[in-house]
């Protein structure tokens, strides 16, 4: 399978990238603590104003390249709508990456101290993109194969990305097989290449999601430790709510068996043409 090179712009050369997982997540966690670090020493009450162009110059201090293009912005009218903040990615001409993009529901393209939990929370997904280079490559060939669509990005939103109301050990078991039995007819019609694309970047936004969700709770109980005001939402466990570590193993189990399958495939053919 190819994976689509990323341009200048989204990527950083190897030897800053290079390591296990463990040690290319050390380095994004490292990015988004030092940005943070940075910011937290202008904080002097909860009335601070960060306006936009400010916050895009401390970013750009903390980034490992300087050709790295994320832009911080003032969130569309529809995803205001929806949420406090979004990293997406964004896209040429030829559907390759030339940007992620940071919006903020800012006022006047500025934030104060209570939205930095979800400020870094977007900054730590745009962390994950650098350091895991595999996730944007593989949301980039999603998008040259015309699979990055609305119908993707809603089924990953009501099975993937939501949460779960669950009471028992049986809740939490009929929800997954509701959901892999979801997903498997949402991938039916698919090869194995696209089934893989998709169970992949479900699976690399989740994990991303739960380091997200982490420094957003871990800023926001340091913010509230030294008397600034912090919202609910950003002191509680949404991947937990939303059995973010369970939907992964579901999807890794799923990519086995389909993996499987078409090996036996595969070995059915060379036999019958021995």
């Amino acid at each position: 399978m190819i994976i689509n090179k990323l341009s200048e712009s989204v990527k950083i050369p190897y030897a800053m990238v290079k390591g296990n997982i463990a040690q290319r997540q050390v380095k994004a966690d490292n990015l988004t603590e030092k940005l943070y670090k940075n910011l937290s020493e202008e904080l002097k009450d909860n009335y601070t104003i960060f306006n936009f162009e400010h916050l895009q110059n401390k970013l750009i201090e903390v980034l490992p390249d300087k050709n790295l293009k994320i832009i911080i912005q003032n969130l569309s009218e529809e995803d205001s709508a929806k949420c406090e903040g979004i990293c997406e990615v964004l896209f040429n001409k030829n559907k390759d990456i030339r940007a992620i993009s940071i919006g903020m529901g800012g006022i006047l393209s500025s934030i104060r101290s209570v939205h930095i939990p979800v400020f870094m929370h977007e900054i730590q997904h745009a962390a994950d993109d650098i350091f895991h280079p595999k996730y944007l490559a593989r949301l980039q060939n999603l998008n040259k194969h015309g699979l990055a669509n609305k119908k993707y990005d809603s089924f990953y939103d009501t099975y993937y990305y939501c949460p779960e109301v669950i009471e028992s050990k049986k809740d939490k078991k009929d929800v997954l097989k509701i959901i892999k039995n979801r997903t498997k007819k949402f991938l039916r019609r698919l090869n194995i290449h696209q089934k893989m694309d998709y169970i992949q970047d479900m699976r690399y936004s989740l994990i991303s999601e739960i380091e997200a969700y982490k420094r957003q709770r871990t800023i926001a109980e340091d913010l509230k430790s030294k008397g600034f005001m912090v919202k609910d939402f950003d002191l509680g466990n949404y991947p937990q709510n939303g059995l973010f570590e369970e939907k992964i193993n579901l999807l890794k189990v799923l990519a086995m068996e389909y993996l499987t399958k078409e090996r036996a495939k595969h070995a059915s053919r060379i036999k019958k043409n021995k």
